[in-house]
């Protein structure tokens, strides 16, 4: 019975869940169970005390030269590196027990034969940041393998294709679908701007309904394009993501080969149906500000079920941001005057901006508009204010430092914009570096694109003309310490009794706004920090190696806060007070292992800041 405990104790810690049951109870039969009392020290070395401990009880403290490096809580273990023969730094290592303790030791020589016998276990000690996050994600996902979400497209119900020539009639185009029994179908256009459109059953009969049917009209005179589409192989999540990225019912189903069919939205929604915190998002039918409060929840509880999953957060980002522009954008257009829809944009910004807020924080937006008269700018200050209070309402927090666009200050025309943005540039300082910053962060949610990019002209041409600017920009990205010790131990604040550590000054802003000074220097247009890093990638402005190391380590520091603050949600805090601290206690063995790999990576990063901006003659 003793063997089958640990055995079962040893499957729920990695690297040894990847052992067969036969070894693992090998390994199970070689374990001691040992006490440490409170205060007391264990000596861990390659000769005298050759164990791998394992805390099934209590909690260790490690040290080097009285540095604090890590903390282990139950199913935590160490010892490794002197066994492995890593243990290259200076002083010795030190575990000191902070609670009565009762742990399992392994011999070296037991482990010794793991690591000459389980290629896959060996692996784990030598791989890289970005393997082990890969292999974190895929055991999370392989746990709940069954859900849809998880599958991939081909899976699902796939409709025929129907593919025809662009100088087909509509007749005979409307005799095929109703042979094929589809309601859409694919054009085949040669010579225009793009190689495909749709004409869909719903465009037929809006064309009848106008009176201009013609039996002998063509189909390419009425295709929409260009097509959206989606890979057979892909995840029915990012089927999902397109769905509401685009607003579009049905995407393209492709193959390496070619187009084979259509995923239809109704199929894809009756597949998700019946999943926890899944429901139908009904913005579109939302009328009211209780409407839109019960979708937030829906989202609230989407996030959850995604996280819980082991999806990357990056995408649950992606997704949960086109569900906030969405509702945005349709609670917009219930305040505004439908005679300036036309005139005015809605832009969020910072990290809603960036696609890279998951929980409803406080808000950051804009409306940017062309000239309007009195009367129309009193109208847009009235629908504005409305709208400010009904996000707050719906459970989106005032912004502390008024960045909505019910401060007269973010509702602004282009020109007004233009020049406020120059004289941000004439006068820098430090709230002039934050306004360039999210607003250079900022996505169109509803209006016309060109406003923004007529700004973002503005300020690459302001950048050409100053480029000293860049440089004092790109020093901020340096004003917090990385928490990562002399000895390589993770340096916490030790306030209110909790080791803690705040993820987004150490970790995520360093890397944020690190990589928006390469992308503002390139001149990119890409607002989420992956897309910018792909794009530094492929220009070569970044190592391949390093480009994606340092978005794994960015989507790790997302997913530990994220983490965080649904743990504080769950204990009653309000939105608006949610931190971005993270409890070291409550991290397994493997988090803390790659939590100093990812500082590790954003201490280089910041090297490579300070070189390419040449930040020493600045600081």
């Amino acid at each position: 019975m003793a063997i089958e405990q640990q055995s079962q104790f040893l499957e729920n810690i990695p690297p040894f869940d990847s052992l067969s049951v036969s070894v693992l109870q090998e390994v199970a039969s070689h374990l001691d169970v040992v006490y440490f009392p409170v205060g007391s020290a264990i000596e861990v070395n390659r000769q005298e005390n050759a164990y791998l401990y394992f805390i099934i009880k209590g909690r260790v403290a490690e040290y080097r030269e009285q540095e604090l490096i890590a903390h282990y809580g139950v199913r935590g273990y160490f010892g490794e590196q002197g066994l492995l023969g890593t243990d290259n730094a200076e002083g010795m290592r030190e575990f000191k027990v902070l609670e009565e303790s009762i742990l399992y030791r392994l011999p070296a020589e037991v482990f010794s034969r793991l690591l000459d016998s389980q290629p896959v276990f060996k692996q784990h000690f030598l791989s890289s940041i970005v393997e082990k996050l890969d292999a974190l994600h895929q055991s999370m996902q392989l746990m709940t393998s069954t859900e849809v979400m998880m599958d991939t497209v081909c899976s699902a119900p796939i409709h025929p294709l129907v593919m025809l020539d662009g100088c087909v009639t509509l007749q005979k185009a409307v005799e095929r679908m109703v042979e094929i029994q589809s309601d859409a179908c694919v054009v085949e256009l040669k010579g225009e701007s793009y190689d495909y459109g749709i004409v869909t059953s719903t465009d037929i009969m809006k064309i009848i309904a106008s009176g201009d049917f013609n039996e002998n009209a063509i189909l390419k005179d009425f295709a929409n394009g260009p097509l959206v589409t989606v890979h057979e192989f892909d995840y029915l999540f990012n089927a999902l993501l397109k769905m509401t990225k685009f607003k579009i019912d049905r995407l393209v189903v492709r193959s390496d080969d070619g187009l084979i069919g259509f995923l239809l939205q109704k199929d894809l929604m009756g597949l998700f149906a019946n999943q926890s915190g899944l429901a139908l998002i009904k913005i579109d039918q939302a009328e009211n500000v209780e409407d839109f409060r019960r979708v937030a929840e829906q989202i609230d509880d989407l996030i959850v079920n995604l996280q819980r999953k082991g999806i990357k957060t990056h995408y649950i980002a992606k997704l949960v941001n086109e569900l906030h522009r969405k509702l945005m954008e349709k609670l917009l257009t219930l305040y505004l005057l439908e005679s300036i829809c036309n005139k005015v944009s809605l832009l969020v910004m910072g990290s809603e901006g960036r696609s890279e807020q998951v929980l409803r924080t406080d808000q950051d937006n804009a409306i940017l508009f062309e000239e309007l008269s009195e009367d129309e700018q009193s109208k847009l200050t009235e629908a504005s204010e409305q709208f400010s209070r009904a996000l707050i309402d719906i459970g989106f927090p005032a912004c502390k430092g008024g960045i909505m666009v019910s401060n007269p200050m973010w509702r602004r025309s282009v020109i007004e914009f233009s020049d406020q943005l120059k004289e941000w540039f004439d006068r820098p300082t430090e709230e002039s570096f934050m306004y360039i910053s999210i607003l250079y962060d900022a996505q169109i949610v509803f209006g016309d694109e060109t406003m923004l990019d007529r700004l973002r002209e503005v300020l690459f041409k302001r950048l050409r003309d100053n480029p000293v600017f860049l440089r004092h920009f790109a020093k901020t990205a340096l004003q917090f310490d990385t928490p990562i010790g002399f000895f390589g131990g993770l340096r916490s604040d030790k306030r209110g009794g909790q080791a803690r550590i705040d993820l987004k000054k150490s970790g995520i802003f360093p890397i944020v706004h690190g990589v928006r000074c390469y992308a503002i220097e390139a001149g990119l247009k890409q607002a989420n920090t992956h897309w910018r890093i792909k794009a530094l990638m492929d220009s070569g402005v970044l190592d391949q190696d390093f480009g994606i190391e340092l978005g794994e380590t960015l989507n790790y520091f997302h997913g530990l806060r994220l983490d965080a603050m649904l743990q504080q949600k769950m204990q009653g805090r309000p939105d608006d007070e949610l931190d971005n601290y993270i409890d070291l206690q409550t991290l397994s063995h493997l988090q803390q292992d790659l939590l100093k790999q990812a500082f590790t990576v954003v201490d280089e990063f910041k090297r490579k800041l300070q070189k390419r901006f040449r930040l020493h003659e600045v600081m």
